[in-house]
C-alpha cells in the first residue's frame, strides 16, 4: 500500500505540470542565517520571479508560493538555529508550487524581498523572520503572486507533502508499526472506580505490544510515548508520518457512563460516526488536545488537496481492511467484543492521510470488573498477543493479494 502511495504521489507530482508550458523556474539552493535581531532565509533562483509568503499557526509554518518550479536543493547544512523543523514542497494548483517550512514556535515575517543577480550571486528571494513583534500584523502577506484558488489558513497544514523518491522508501526492509498509547501526563483519560487511569492501562498494553511485535522479528516498532507524558493528538500523527509508518495503532480504554457495558472494539476514520456512543467517544477523545491549548476542529478541514484526497481514500480502505482483520484476531483469541465491533468516527488521532490507522478500545474502565482486568499483566499480554496476530494476518493477506 505504501509503495502505491508514493507511486501515486510521485506520479501526480511530476505529471501535473505537463498540461501547461514546460517549467523554467528553478529553486537552486536554500540557506539560513541567524542574526541577533532576526533569522534570514535565502532562496537562490535561476531567474527573476514573483512570489507570495506568509505565516500560519496551529501548527506553525512559513509558506512560500512561486510559479511552478524545479526543486534542486538536496541537503541543507545550515538549518541549526533557524527554528525550522522540517521543509517540504510540491504543487499547490496548476501553475503554482508551494514550499512549507515547519517552525518550532509561532513566528512573524518582518520583510520579504527579491534581489537581482549580481556577479556570482543568483537572483534571490530573501525572507527575514523571527519572534512575533507585532501581533496585529502577523497575518501580513508579502509579494504579489496571484493564486487562483487561495486556500484558507485552515486548509494548509497538510496540503503540500514533499514527494519522496522511491529509493528512500525502499531502504526500510521491515514494516514500521507505530503504537500510540492514548492520553498521558496531565491528561489521564478516563478514570474508573478505584482511581484506575486509562493512561496507565494504555501504556502497559502498548509496552507489551511493542515487545510482542518485536519478538516476531518482522517489524520495526515506534511508540508515540514510552512513559507518562502528554502528547498532542496532531503530534502523534506527525510522529507516525515522520517515521513513515506502515500501520498506526492507537490504544485506549474509555468510559461510556454505564457499568454494564464491556468488550473491545476497533475504530477507523469516518466523517460520520457509526452510532451515537461512538460519536460521544470521538468527541471526548478529540477534546484531549484542548488541555494543551489546541483546538483540533481545524484539522477536520485541512486535507482538501487533491493529492491527499486520492491517497486518503486508499488509506481508509486499507484501514478498514486492517480493522476487519483485527476483529478476526480478537475473536480467535477469545477476547470479548462489542456487538458490531468495527465502528467508525472522526477520531483526530486517525487522520494521517497516508498511514492505515485504527483505534482499539480494549475495554471500558466504567465497567469495574473490566477495569480491574485491564490492569492485570496477563490480560494486557493477551490483548497484545491478539493485536500482534492481527498485524501478522494483515501483512500476510496483503502479500497474498499483491501476488
Amino acid at each position: 500500500m505504501m509503495n502505491r502511495f508514493f507511486f501515486i504521489l510521485g506520479l501526480l507530482f511530476f505529471l501535473l505540470p505537463a498540461g501547461g508550458m514546460a517549467q523554467s523556474l528553478s529553486v537552486e539552493d536554500l540557506r539560513f542565517g541567524v542574526h541577533p535581531d532576526k533569522k534570514r532565509l535565502v532562496l537562490d533562483l535561476n531567474k527573476p520571479t514573483d512570489f507570495r509568503s506568509f505565516v500560519l499557526t496551529n501548527p506553525n509554518r512559513l509558506v512560500i508560493d512561486f510559479p511552478e518550479f524545479n526543486w534542486k536543493p538536496q541537503t541543507i547544512d545550515n538549518i541549526s538555529g533557524s527554528a525550522v523543523t522540517g521543509i517540504r514542497q510540491g504543487v499547490l494548483e496548476p501553475g503554482i508550487s508551494r514550499i512549507v517550512l515547519d517552525l518550532e514556535k509561532e513566528s512573524q515575517i518582518y520583510n520579504a524581498f527579491l534581489l537581482p543577480a549580481k556577479g556570482n550571486l543568483k537572483d534571490r528571494l530573501v525572507i527575514d523572520y523571527g519572534d512575533v513583534r507585532d501581533k496585529a500584523n502577523i497575518d501580513k502577506r508579502f509579494g504579489s503572486l496571484s493564486v487562483m484558488q487561495a486556500p484558507t489558513p485552515s486548509k494548509q497544514a497538510l496540503a503540500i507533502p514533499k514527494a519522496p523518491t522511491p529509493a528512500k522508501k525502499t531502504r526500510t526492509k521491515k514494516p514500521i508499526i507505530i503504537i500510540d498509547a492514548g492520553h498521558g501526563g496531565v491528561d489521564p483519560g478516563a478514570i474508573g472506580k478505584g482511581n484506575i487511569h486509562e493512561k496507565m492501562i494504555t501504556l502497559g498494553i502498548a509496552q507489551r505490544l511493542k515487545s510482542s511485535l518485536e519478538a516476531t522479528g518482522r517489524y520495526k516498532v515506534i511508540m508515540t510515548r514510552a512513559d507518562d507524558r502528554f502528547i498532542k493528538l496532531y503530534d502523534r500523527v506527525k510522529i507516525a508520518r515522520r517515521h513513515e509508518g506502515s500501520l498506526f495503532i492507537s490504544i485506549h480504554a474509555d468510559s461510556v457512563g454505564r457499568a454494564d457495558v464491556r468488550g473491545a472494539s476497533i475504530y477507523t476514520l469516518s466523517n460520520k460516526a457509526s452510532d451515537a456512543q461512538t460519536a460521544k467517544l470521538a468527541a471526548r477523545e478529540n477534546r484531549a488536545d484542548l488541555i494543551g491549548g489546541v483546538d483540533l476542529d481545524v484539522e477536520d478541514k485541512e486535507v482538501a488537496d487533491i493529492l491527499l484526497d486520492l491517497v486518503r481514500r486508499d488509506t481508509q480502505n486499507q484501514s478498514r481492511f486492517f480493522a476487519n482483520t483485527m476483529v478476526d484476531s480478537f475473536n480467535k483469541s477469545s477476547i470479548k467484543l462489542l456487538d458490531g465491533p468495527h465502528r467508525h468516527a472522526g477520531f483526530a488521532v486517525l487522520k494521517a492521510p497516508d498511514i492505515p490507522s485504527v483505534l482499539i478500545e480494549t475495554g471500558f474502565v466504567s465497567n469495574p470488573s473490566e477495569a480491574r482486568r485491564l490492569t492485570q499483566r496477563d490480560y494486557q499480554e493477551k490483548i497484545a498477543q491478539a493485536i500482534t496476530k492481527g498485524v501478522d494476518l494483515y501483512f500476510d493477506r496483503l502479500a497474498k493479494y499483491s501476488e
